[in-house]
């Protein structure tokens, strides 16, 4: 049986329906930053700018809710998730367990039939979006990509359900921007070590770099000012988590 895809959403095809497209497109608006956390999803405005009907685009809003990209507000609408610190260190200790062994499985197999082949696209074309002068959406794009190889390519069909892409995505467009350059170059730096150590077929070492570099990311998030965070959800009995 061949490896199952991590599950993220797809491109909308021609054939898809009118609410996966406006699921699509707004998915689109956040990796391009079209859409920004905390932003109020008009539903007037989306019917004129996705050309869909307002049933498809309360629909494409259900969708992104069950995702965890969109909140849904009694008498206020939708909004884009914007996420607390709390939030993001959640979303993040489980991208680094994860993640960490999907790593671990892709350097497992990564001489088993066309792994090797198409692990390196996918690392290449990362390389080839980094290098682009304004290319912050390619990125967003090759991001996606390389870690869904990186999952397909373990081969574990459940692990595939599980890593947080979405939110990842989410995450990124809320906060990229705000990184020093100092610290976004070492990120980039990170994927080439993570590449290098996945084709030599290192296992362990590939796991611990993956580790290292979301708990980087993790730190360079936490060291940002409050107010580009949500504030913390409320609790039973009032209190903020």
């Amino acid at each position: 049986m061949a490896p199952r895809s991590p599950r993220i959403p797809a491109a909308a095809s021609p054939t898809a329906s009118s609410p996966d497209q406006g699921a699509e497109a707004l998915r689109e608006g956040i990796r391009t930053g079209r859409y920004v956390p905390g932003q109020r999803l008009i539903e007037s405005a989306l019917t004129r700018e996705l050309k869909l009907s307002r049933g498809s685009v309360r629909e494409a809003l259900r969708v992104l809710t069950a995702e965890g990209l969109v909140e849904l507000h009694r008498n206020r609408g939708a909004s884009l998730r914007q996420l607390s610190r709390r939030e993001v260190d959640d979303i993040l200790v489980v991208q680094e367990s994860l993640t960490s062994l999907a790593a671990r499985l892709a350097a497992t197999h990564i001489d088993q039939a066309g792994h090797r082949a198409r692990f390196e696209r996918a690392y290449g074309a990362l390389e080839a979006a980094y290098a682009k002068t304004r290319g912050e959406a390619a990125v967003l794009h090759a991001r996606v990509r390389f870690y869904t190889e990186l999952v397909a390519i373990g081969g574990n069909l459940e692990l595939a359900c599980f890593v947080p892409i979405p939110q990842t995505n989410l995450l990124r467009a809320q906060f990229e921007r705000h990184l020093p350059v100092a610290e976004r170059t070492q990120l980039r730096l990170d994927y080439a070590v993570i590449a290098e150590l996945i084709l030599a077929g290192r296992a362990g070492p590939a796991a611990s770099a993956v580790a290292r570099h979301i708990r980087r990311t993790r730190l360079a998030i936490a060291a940002l000012p409050e107010e580009l965070f949500a504030p913390a959800p409320v609790g039973p009995g009032g209190l903020r988590s």
